[in-house]
């Protein structure tokens, strides 16, 4: 006679067949691998990282087999093993909501225009002297390294290499979220006006003159997007390094949006933080997936109570899932500058999320 168990797996095993399920299969950690409760935030995300050395080679050989004429562009993403794992098709996952990679252009290389729903933005990270280029609406804004340009919603992007050597650098955006809500537009220059490549309308000046002393012009239309679509490291810099004299670890700030106070992206938000010699930020755990790198010096990643220890370099990245447990410290000798993604004004607007400051 079969006992209630064998019973209880069977009938589990043919609501599984049906495409059904019933609470103890998604709420009960005794018939669930990913149950949905917990007495605090358990992601199946995990903590990941990758070397810029490794990912830079990779790029070179990746190079010689693929032709920038075959695709878009040449990249290497992030993927995440904890995603992968519950959803192995999953496309370029770094977190969740957000695609994460790094990029190689050469000289030659003009990637034809498009636009797509999903927000994306790009960090320099190596160029040559002549630097490279984004063209966001008509805008060309010339990157170099630690600058940010952004590619707002269904905005037309393209760009280019200034030099006559290969450029690098990182390309993000809330591709995942975008997925997995399955309503993504996706559309190149060509399709709609004939052309591969924008016109040339304006430069990253026009920007700055418009926005970069607190102004908001009144002669133009509030956008839905952004419009500033370009943030120069150098003054990045220089305000952490100017606000870093009056604090004790160093100082963080974000890009926003003028237009609202709000973070450069409507689903992203953008920040770098500047650690000072021997100093360390305070522990935090917050409801956010996030991605980081140092672009200046290097970086200890302390996770939960002294657990875990990650010793990035220059451009090496690591992703924290939701609700870890971390602290920055800088055990070299110069500051340490990090720039960090995070997907926080989506918890935000869901009203999902938490932080805790010890």
């Amino acid at each position: 006679m079969e006992s209630r168990e064998e019973k209880l797996k069977q009938l589990l095993d043919d609501l599984k067949d049906r495409n059904l399920g019933t609470y103890m299969t998604a709420f009960d950690a005794r018939y669930s691998n990913y149950p949905v409760f917990y007495p605090e935030p358990t992601p199946f995300m995990t903590i990941s990282m990758w070397r810029y050395e490794d990912i830079k080679k990779l790029l070179f050989k990746l190079r010689e087999v693929i032709d920038p004429s075959m695709t878009d562009r040449v990249n290497i993403h992030l993927e995440n093993s904890g995603i992968k794992k519950l959803a192995p098709e999953f496309p370029a996952p770094a977190t969740p909501t957000m695609h994460a990679g790094v990029q190689i252009i050469g000289p030659k290389d003009r990637p034809p225009a498009h636009r797509h729903l999903t927000n994306g933005l790009r960090v320099g990270l190596e160029f040559p002297p002549e630097g490279g280029y984004t063209t966001v609406n008509g805008i060309r804004i010339r990157m170099e390294k630690g600058d940010v340009a952004l590619t707002p919603a269904f905005t037309w992007h393209d760009h280019g290499n200034l030099g006559n050597d290969y450029t690098f650098w990182y390309d993000a955006d809330d591709a995942p979220m975008t997925f997995w809500l399955g309503v993504e537009w996706y559309e190149t220059l060509k399709d709609t006006e004939g052309k591969l490549i924008q016109d040339v309308k304006g430069y990253e000046s026009d920007i700055e003159v418009k926005y970069s002393y607190n102004y908001l012009p009144l002669s133009e239309p509030r956008q839905e997007v952004n419009p500033v679509w370009y943030y120069p490291y150098k003054k990045t810099r220089e305000a952490l390094i100017k606000m870093s004299e009056k604090n004790d670890f160093g100082s963080a700030i974000e890009l926003i949006n003028p237009q609202n106070g709000g973070s450069a992206l409507p689903t992203i938000s953008l920040q770098y933080y500047l650690v000072k010699p021997g100093a360390e930020t305070r522990p935090v755990r917050k409801t956010e997936s996030i991605i980081m790198f140092p672009l200046e010096g290097e970086a200890t990643f302390i996770i939960g109570d002294n657990e875990r220890e990650y010793k990035l370099k220059q451009y090496d990245f690591i992703t924290l899932p939701p609700w870890t447990k971390y602290k920055i410290y800088n055990e070299g000798k110069e500051p340490a500058i990090i720039f960090k993604q995070s997907d926080a004004p989506i918890y935000k607007k869901l009203e999902k999320y938490r932080e805790k400051i010890y």
